[in-house]
């Protein structure tokens, strides 16, 4: 079996793990989570360095954001993580991008918008400003996406919209019992859909 296909069915068990933990033994999750990214790396191996920039900023925000604790800093150091990787990813999706602009792009606008009048009451005025930075480049992650009509791309970006909405509603306005299920369910769907489908994209080319 090659290095690649063990570190995809590790991933798997790994994530099955993950999402169990918070109800089995809580603390497993010190080692789940910040293993899911570099299974996925392993998965990658040297063929895509791209790929790997996007895990490492994946990675290190997983990691700031299990710190425990309600030390605002390390919020904004996972804030700023992924906003780093949706960059990397933007780029990804852009290179391979062929349309110059797509209808979706006032649909996304919307609910880029609605999302932060709604959170905007509730944020402390430190992370107003990170906060819509990281919305716009979301935003813009999922345009970007759709704009290269490839249903994979397409899901796992509307996934990882998703998931972070509904990490920033249960963190900022409500505590949305069973949150974090679907937040990291909805998560590492969105990383494998979009790691792998780029691979296979890479490796075809």
């Amino acid at each position: 079996m090659r290095l690649s296909d063990l570190c995809l069915r590790l991933f798997y068990v790994d994530a099955v793990l993950e999402l169990l933990a918070p109800w089995v033994f809580p603390d497993l999750r010190y080692a789940t989570k910040p293993l899911l990214m570099l299974l996925l790396a392993g998965y990658v191996g040297l063929e895509s360095k791209s790929l790997l920039v996007v895990l490492f900023f994946a990675w290190l925000g997983d990691v700031f954001l299990l710190i425990p604790g309600d030390n605002p800093l390390f919020f904004q150091l996972g804030l700023g993580s992924f906003l780093l990787m949706q960059i990397a990813y933007i780029r990804l999706f852009h290179l391979r991008s062929r349309e110059i602009w797509h209808w979706s792009l006032g649909a996304i606008m919307v609910y880029v918008v609605t999302l932060l009048q709604f959170l905007w009451p509730h944020l402390a005025e430190g992370l107003r400003i990170p906060v819509v930075v990281y919305a716009v480049a979301l935003g813009a992650m999922l345009y970007f996406g759709v704009k290269l009509s490839d249903k994979l791309i397409f899901w796992g970006a509307l996934l990882f919209v998703i998931s972070d909405s509904l990490l920033a509603l249960g963190k900022f306005y409500y505590p949305i019992p069973g949150n974090s299920f679907w937040v990291m369910s909805t998560y590492i769907l969105a990383q494998l859909l979009l790691i792998t489908r780029l691979r296979k994209l890479q490796l075809t080319n």
